[in-house]
């Protein structure tokens, strides 16, 4: 069968290590050395061919990977588009698709936002261009292939990797160069919660990679949870929850992670939550001397984070005029408290950090504007008076490489310049 792109095949199609799509796409652009953006005019082509009769249609081709790993309309228009171009089959399997009924309706919840990899996977394999969709799950964090830990950032710079780098260049860091092949020796011990995880994921994975396995129930959690309900004043007294814990349950959206919260603490599987919720919720299938992990408790309120965060305010706002203030979002983040709340409760004291901060970078970009005003006026006097002709483009450049400015910085001192020059030469020439 003729197809129009490569007629590439997903790997690892019923098993855990499972291609992801978007490391199908990035490989599907290398075949063709086009770039993934490139590619991308090709599969949001709004011709007769690829149009579908249902769901939304790709109206713009600024594709990101959590679009492609995760399970929402525009991921199965993009699966379908891919399966008529390629002649692909199983591209499904590469995403989060068949979880679609049971998980909430944000498409990214389950996918991490900054691209992982294994690096004991790219020191073994030289060749390796292929990233298993393990890689793109929040929940997993550890690789599916040899059990090391999943790592977001550059060992050498520390800098993230962008998520269309493919060939060789996805294996070496953007910033500095260096391989990410490069293992980390200081890798911390794995805690019972994560290893139980991992397992536990492996074998959703598995499923979910599998032509023709069956398919998870509608609404699955709530149908759990209200067995589980049903079946909370039996002799499993080490299990049976408390009415908040299940109006809790109850409001929380469906995410996966919640999803492994509620069968680490009911003793069962989240497999046999999403396919068979009313036998797992059954009282009799629990077994006392299975051992299951705790999940996660929630973090407390960071009282000291919030105290240093505001001393840290304090204290730049005392600093002197000339000294360029950072952002607020920044010193939250490293104080590890929420924005919002922060500046809901230290109102007045956020409303002059970022006044102050708004006035002295507006001060300092009247500066940098002021230096470059006198710096091309020179350079246009010295230009005069030798009888030179003015390069536009070289006298911007020179701006730009001797007093650090911005090309539309340079730009517009260059033409205030030039029309002072030339007023100062018609009332030289009258």
């Amino acid at each position: 069968m003729k197809t129009v792109l490569a007629p590439l095949h997903l790997h690892g199609v019923g098993t855990p290590a499972v291609e992801s799509l978007a490391s199908f796409f990035c490989r599907l652009a290398d075949v063709h050395q086009v770039t993934p953006t490139q590619l991308s005019k090709v599969v949001c082509n709004d011709s007769a061919y690829l149009r579908s009769s249902s769901g939304p249609q790709l109206s713009n081709v600024d594709l990101y990977a959590g679009m492609f790993c995760s399970y929402s309309a525009q991921t199965e228009i993009l699966v379908h588009r891919l399966e008529k171009l390629t002649g692909a089959q199983n591209l499904m399997c590469g995403t989060l698709l068949r979880l679609r009924q049971v998980l909430s309706a944000n498409q990214v919840g389950a996918c991490v936002r900054k691209r992982r990899w294994c690096s004991t996977c790219y020191a073994r394999h030289e060749d390796m261009v292929v990233d298993p969709l393990a890689w793109s799950i929040l929940v997993m964090r550890h690789c599916p292939i040899d059990g090391a830990r999943l790592q977001d950032r550059c060992a050498r710079c520390g800098s993230y990797q962008r998520d269309w780098q493919f060939g060789p260049e996805r294996k070496i860091c953007r910033q500095c160069g260096a391989a990410l092949s490069v293992v980390n020796s200081m890798e911390p011990a794995r805690t019972p919660w994560e290893i139980w995880s991992h397992s536990q994921m492996l074998r959703l994975l598995e499923h979910i990679a599998t032509p023709g396995s069956p398919e998870v129930v509608p609404n699955a959690l709530p149908t759990f949870v209200n067995c589980v309900t049903k079946h909370s004043a039996s002799n499993c007294a080490s299990r049976r929850s408390t009415s908040d814990e299940r109006i809790w349950w109850r409001n929380q959206r469906h995410r996966l992670g919640t999803i492994f919260a509620i069968a680490a603490r009911w003793g069962t599987t989240p497999l046999d939550i999403l396919l068979r919720p009313e036998e797992a919720a059954t009282p009799s299938l629990f077994q006392g001397d299975v051992e299951l992990p705790a999940a996660p408790v929630q973090h407390h309120f960071n009282k000291d984070g919030y105290r240093r965060c505001e001393r840290t305010l304090q204290r730049l706002l005392r600093l002197s005029a000339a000294t360029r203030l950072p952002a607020l979002s920044e010193i939250c983040r490293e104080c590890v408290v929420s924005s919002s709340n922060f500046q809901s409760n230290n109102w007045e004291l956020c409303k002059q950090y970022v006044a102050e901060r708004r006035r002295r970078k507006e001060s300092a970009k009247a500066q940098r504007v002021d230096v470059a005003n006198r710096y091309a006026t020179k350079l246009v006097r010295d230009l005069y008076e030798s009888g030179k002709r003015l390069h536009r483009k070289h006298a911007v450049a020179a701006m730009m490489m001797d007093i650090r400015v911005s090309k539309a910085v340079a730009r517009s001192a260059l033409r205030v310049a030039v029309a002072r020059m030339g007023v100062d030469r018609e009332s030289l020439d009258s």
